[in-house]
């Protein structure tokens, strides 16, 4: 049984489009089990009613040659699509370190918006709508 751990820099869950996602993997694994490495991948799904949709985005190798250590990673964030939330769906962007030859993993959920806020699909719902009234066309 494999021991993962998976941690961003300065404990950071929020990211904007386009910033650098950095942290580190640890693991305490048998290798006779697990000799062929690991993998990092950077990925969003969906969750909530209907299907589930996953994108690999980007994966890093991992190399394992003892039992106990660590590695660093790095991903450079795509600009979209943006951390959702609504009534039927959710997209949920994260990091997922696994281990080869093993059916352990381990995730870290972030969000990925300009504000660094999960977009709120509830926001303007039930008679919600922000007021217009300011709002002139033309000269």
């Amino acid at each position: 049984m494999a021991e993962l751990g998976i941690k961003t820099e300065l404990d950071n869950l929020a990211y904007t489009p386009g910033e650098t996602l950095r942290g580190e993997v640890n693991w305490k694994v048998d290798l006779m089990k697990n000799s062929d490495g690991g993998e990092v991948r950077l990925f969003y799904y969906t969750s909530g009613k209907g299907d589930r949709d996953v994108e690999t985005v980007e994966t890093r190798g991992v190399q394992i040659h003892s039992e106990l250590g660590s590695q660093g990673f790095e991903f450079q964030l795509p600009n979209g699509p943006c951390s959702f939330s609504g009534k039927l769906v959710s997209l949920i962007w994260a990091v997922e370190f696994q281990v080869m030859e093993s059916d352990e993993t381990e995730r870290v959920e972030f969000v990925l918006s300009p504000d660094g806020k999960e977009v709120d699909l509830y926001a303007h719902a039930e008679g919600k709508m922000p007021s217009y009234t300011n709002l002139r066309i033309g000269k």
